[in-house]
């Protein structure tokens, strides 16, 4: 079970990486083109709060799944099932 939710967090996070790296291309491209389009299509800078925040959000996360893991763990334990691990 656990080894199929990694599997699937890994997955969803190559394909955001994959769509990323797409966007990220196309957005060279369309700042090439030299053409008077106009828009400018440019986002915002981030600012160091956002990212002190998504940092708090990715700890407090990560330590969900650490503290979800070792229930599972003990979980199996007590109903004498392999742990896989």
């Amino acid at each position: 079970m656990l080894k199929r939710l990694t599997l699937l967090l890994f997955a969803l996070a190559l394909m955001s990486l994959a769509a990323c790296a797409s966007k990220g291309s196309r957005a060279s491209y369309d700042d090439d083109d030299g053409g008077g389009g106009g828009g400018g299509g440019r986002s915002a800078p981030v600012r160091a709060d956002d990212l002190n925040q998504a940092q708090r959000e990715a700890t407090s996360l990560t330590e969900e799944n650490h503290k979800m893991a070792r229930e599972i763990f003990e979980l199996k334990n007590r109903l004498g099932l392999p742990t896989d691990e």
